[in-house]
């Protein structure tokens, strides 16, 4: 059985971070006759204490064991440098989570496969918050490169992880996949746009207010925004205060309403019950939301910012560059269309998320994968 330890920043039932769900879905596929998981977290996105308590440490099953932390320093280091011992691969969501370059080292000393997953850190965007210091980290990991192997969720992060790390192990390159939800029934509410995601900066939501107030201006009728998603630290915080200055100097207070943290069947019924679900973001790896709307059957408009080609070659939405023009037109077009042209989409959506990225279907590639670095 191979053993795959999982240090990381956030896991399901926390939605603080994407991986704190792909992972988990992933885990709950792998073939428990031939994988075991330990996932080793924080209590980051875990809001309440009895959340917590109610999940601080649990088996989901005989192969799949999870324990939350409260530290991400000493405490995590000590416990996550006695899993290692026990894992043959240890596979890191981030790089620049605290504890992922002692452990790395570590992993690498005890002569264990490596897996990094960089998840859009590597973007230019991201790079430029805490630069000086994120360049010192990947000078580091880059003396080990040889011993890691990278995983991309798209193609041209995989040419960008490639540049970082030119002597790499290796880089494979696998979407998320997701546990597609039960599909909703209920009828789509007209003109009713989404976002869902973190309220930061570089998801470019101020670009998205704008965009609105000028297809307004277009289509000569109110488009509403229902903005869903919370602001965790300071930056973004201030960043959400700035966005509600915007909706009020724009005279958009009876069309665009924030909502806060959404998630379960709540969340669900709200992708169903919108129009279109936009995604306008100045970088993004990948975007799970997407995948969240598709399994909906809502479709998606997406910045070129962001790896959704897919979208348009299947008839699923519309990938734009990210100007304020191009998202303003695309709103336009999708709300234009005529009803049967938007009911095939929306089925075509549904289609979409079901063939190419339902983790049941897919979860052979990482098993693949994990027996391939192992040799089994």
């Amino acid at each position: 059985m191979i053993k795959i330890l999982h240090p990381l920043l956030c896991y399901y039932p926390s939605q603080a971070g994407g991986p704190a769900n792909t992972l988990y879905w992933l885990n709950l596929a792998l073939d428990k006759a031939r994988f075991s998981t330990t996932v080793l977290s924080t209590d980051f996105g875990l809001d309440t204490e009895s959340s917590l308590t109610a999940v601080s440490k649990k088996v989901i099953n005989p192969t799949h064991h999870v324990q939350f932390l409260k530290s991400r320093g000493i405490e995590f280091l000590k416990i996550g440098m006695r899993s290692i011992n026990e894992g043959d691969i240890i596979q890191f969501s981030s790089i620049f989570f605290p504890p992922t370059l002692p452990l790395l080292i570590r992993a690498i000393i005890k002569g264990k496969k490596v897996i990094l997953s960089p998840r859009g850190e590597l973007y230019p965007a991201a790079l430029k918050i805490n630069s000086f210091q994120k360049k010192i980290w990947v000078k580091v990991i880059r003396i080990f490169q040889t011993k890691i192997h990278f995983h991309a969720t798209n193609d041209f992060e995989k040419g960008i992880i490639s540049e970082f790390f030119p002597r790499a192990k290796g880089v494979s390159v696998i979407p998320n996949f997701v546990k597609i939800s039960k599909k909703q029934e209920n009828e789509f509410i007209e003109n009713q746009l989404l976002f869902i995601g973190r309220i930061n900066p570089i998801k470019n939501i101020d670009l998205l207010i704008k965009a609105i107030a000028k297809s307004q201006n277009v289509l000569n009728r109110k488009v509403k925004l229902i903005i869903a998603g919370s602001a965790r630290l300071p930056y973004e915080i201030a960043y959400q205060k700035k966005l509600i200055q915007l909706v009020k100097d724009l005279n958009l207070r009876e069309s665009i309403t924030f909502i806060g943290h959404i998630q379960g069947p709540e969340k669900d019924k709200l992708i169903a019950s919108s129009y279109a679900l936009i995604l306008p973001s100045q970088s993004e790896n990948f975007g799970n939301v997407v995948l969240e709307a598709l399994a909906q059957g809502t479709p998606v408009i997406a910045s070129k910012n962001t790896p959704w080609e897919i979208l348009e070659e299947h008839n699923s939405g519309y990938w734009v560059t990210g100007s304020e023009e191009a998202i303003c037109n695309s709103i336009v077009q999708i709300i234009n269309l005529k009803k049967h042209d938007y009911l095939r989409m929306r089925t075509n959506a549904y289609s979409l998320c079901s063939s190419k990225f339902d983790v049941d279907s897919n979860i052979f590639v990482w098993e693949n994968l994990y027996k391939n670095l192992t040799n089994v």
